[in-house]
């Protein structure tokens, strides 16, 4: 059998039950006399506790050990009348809850606080309103109401102890259930079935000083008796909140918080808010690995740490909110991490990188017959934000029915993946934009590398070869271009240097608006190899070859197209085309084509009946052109060197246009000049 990380868990928590199990079944529920609690305990071991009398509506009652077995046990509340009943562990000995405890009598608040540690597998609460589970110090806070009533708070120190969760899991259907420690480990469910948008499972976990307002009816779902929570931010770079595989929290709103400095959380298992919202504010790291969060409201999450989704899915039927100093997306062997607000917006703030790799973050759905709901996708990076897609997963970033909008500090990289919007699309960077595919270079950068070689002689004969090859590299997968498009909406970019390279932007209606504060480029990537090769000795043979493709390198608009860039534009083998005008602003513009390269072979023909072959080699201008359905004007110079600028309406330009060379077809010659205007790497 394969030992994992996760096996290894199962086992050590088995063996821990195990041993708990049996002397907690031998301990059970003890009074340590300070209060006058008693306990009768019946003959198939279920134990009533009579509970003390109560207190400014708080029964108090301490034990030496707290321990309740698959038969359960019962706190009875008759002809108390207790709101909140307090259960306090004051001995050495840890609590272990494997069956139900039910509240006798008038509905109550249960607290149950052991600073040595909580164990609950199997259990569950019947008839309690609020319930907590706590590892703190117990102590409270009185005060005398208007009425001269006197109603006294609980106040639990927590500093230590840890929570665990077993298989069994944990039920209920409470008004909300806590758990309050210093470190939490869910290995099962914990599942609280009353259905509320206000309350549901909370975990505090850290060192925290927690105050409890014990004057709200145990029925009060309206308001929420945590009236406080205060903590010394202790450094702890420990995991806080662990939930396994195995493990779960559902309730009607889940919210997790970290209060001790570094402390993270790690989530393999399920996270549902069935009414309301998943909020987790840590801070410490916050990863979701092969999990999911989901929530039938928002997902708001907030830690100074990282966000990371390895595999996983979250998403919200309305908004999903993220603030954190990193946030990473990656697929995995189980698929992409998925990041989705299905009716609302995406909203993620980092103080450093967003980067998702083989992952969705979405906005919105759409549907089947095109029609779509939900609103936008807004990244926000103090550093990078990088989208990459992997060899089996598409990078995407989508708004299905709002906007797109992306803003860095430094770069934006669209890397063979998408950036998409129903609407508005705009990439905003300090750095640079690109919009690039993965390219393996070629020999020499493509550039054409002729050969001639002279072998041996016989009699009046003399066996030369001669030819050349072209090596243009490999893209990668053909099958994931870069695309950065609106549907209905406009486009705009702006950064240092913005780079098209291999990629497509389009706009289907919309206009297009790209601004570099350097250096605009747009370029195909062309992928392949060409060769020519020339060989005679008696008799002549001639061979050629080439498989070389041009990919992206096009910018379209829907509407008008306007360039800007500070220093230089160019479009080096790609299409730059608009719908209506299109505008270039630079000091100079340059439209360049490249040479790409068709083979032609004849091995049939009179010399060929004596053996000689025919073939050549013929290189054609590819791409490089500006065109615009209504007219291109150019501010500053331009160049055309193998490319092209047209426009329906005419060609304007405030300064010279100068054509270095017209597009062309011509047949290569070996030691003649190879083909035309090379690629140059981009």
């Amino acid at each position: 059998m394969k030992i994992t990380y996760h096996t290894l868990i199962s086992l050590a928590v088995c063996a821990t039950l195990c041993a708990l199990t049996q002397s907690a079944l031998a301990a059970g529920i003890r009074p340590d006399g300070g209060t006058s609690t008693s306990v009768a305990t019946a003959a198939n071991g279920h134990q009533t506790v009579n509970i003390a009398p109560a207190t400014g509506g708080v029964s108090h009652n301490t034990y030496s050990s707290f321990n309740v077995s698959s038969a359960g046990a019962d706190l009875n509340n008759t002809g108390i009348n207790a709101n909140t009943i307090v259960n306090q562990v004051t001995s050495t000995n840890p609590s272990l809850i494997q069956g139900a405890i039910s509240v006798l009598g008038p509905r109550a608040n249960v607290i149950l606080a052991n600073p040595n540690g909580i164990t609950v597998n199997g259990g569950s609460f019947v008839n309690a309103g609020h319930v907590v589970l706590s590892t703190g110090q117990v102590s409270f806070a009185d005060q005398t109401l208007e009425s001269g009533a006197l109603q006294r708070n609980v106040v639990l120190t927590t500093n230590g102890g840890a929570i665990t969760i077993g298989p069994g899991g944990l039920s209920g259907r409470l008004v909300n259930l806590d758990l309050v420690a210093k470190q939490l480990a869910v290995n099962g469910p914990v599942v609280n079935d009353y259905t509320s948008s206000t309350g549901g499972v909370r975990a505090t976990v850290g060192d925290s000083t927690t105050t409890w307002d014990t004057g709200f009816s145990p029925s009060d779902n309206g308001h929420d008796w945590l009236t406080s929570t205060t903590s010394p931010k202790t450094q702890n770079n420990a995991l806080a909140i662990d939930i396994t595989a195995a493990g779960g929290l559902t309730g009607g709103h889940v919210q997790l918080i970290v209060t001790d400095q570094g402390a993270g959380v790690r989530n393999l298992g399920t996270i549902y808010a069935s009414a309301g919202d998943v909020v987790v504010s840590s801070n410490g790291d916050v990863t979701v690995a092969d999990g999911s969060i989901e929530a039938e409201h928002d997902i708001a999450i907030t830690t100074p740490g990282t966000v990371s989704l390895q595999g996983a899915q979250m998403s919200a039927t309305n908004d999903v909110t993220a603030n954190a100093g990193a946030i990473t997306l990656n697929d995995d062997a189980t698929g992409p991490s998925m990041l989705n607000a299905l009716t609302g917006s995406v909203n993620l703030t980092s103080t450093g990188d967003i980067t998702n790799i083989g992952s969705v973050i979405q906005a919105g759905t759409l549907f089947t017959d095109g029609s779509s709901v939900g609103g936008n996708v807004a990244l926000t990076a103090n550093g990078s934000i990088t989208n990459r897609s992997t060899p089996a997963n598409l990078g995407v970033i989508f708004a299905a029915n709002g906007t797109t909008s992306l803003s860095a500090q430094r770069d934006i990289t669209n890397d063979n993946a998408r950036i998409l919007s129903h609407q508005d699309l705009a990439l905003t960077a300090q750095g640079d934009v690109q919009n690039i595919i993965d390219h393996t270079s070629g020999i020499n950068n493509g550039t054409p590398v002729a050969y001639s070689r002279t072998g041996g002689s016989f009699l009046f004969f003399t066996h030369t070869t001669s030819g050349f090859d072209v090596d243009y590299g490999t893209v990668s997968n053909p099958e994931q271009l870069a695309y950065i498009g609106s549907i209905s909406g406009a486009v705009t970019i702006s950064g240092n240097n913005v780079t098209n390279s291999g990629g497509i932007i389009y706009s289907n209606h919309g206009a297009i608006d790209i601004t570099a504060k350097d250096t605009f480029t747009n370029a195909a990537v062309f992928s392949g190899q060409a060769s020519y090769s020339h060989s005679c000795w008696i008799f002549c043979h001639a061979s050629a070859s080439s498989d070389i493709v041009p990919y992206g390198g096009t910018i379209q608009s829907g509407a008008d197209l306007s360039i800007t860039a500070g220093n230089v534009a160019r479009n080096l083998g790609g299409n730059v085309s608009a719908s209506g005008d299109l505008d270039v602003t630079a000091p100079v513009t340059y439209a360049q084509g490249v040479a790409g390269y068709s083979a032609i072979n004849q091995d049939h023909g009179f010399k060929a009946f004596f053996g000689s072959t025919w073939a050549q080699i013929i290189a054609t201008d590819i791409g490089g052109g500006f065109s615009a359905d209504g007219a291109v004007h150019l501010t500053g110079d331009a160049i055309v060197d193998g490319g092209s600028i047209s426009g329906a309406n005419g060609v304007s330009a405030t300064g010279t246009i100068t054509t270095v060379r017209a597009p062309s077809t011509t047949p290569v010659q070996i030691g003649q000049h190879l083909g035309l205007t090379t690629w140059i790497g981009f």
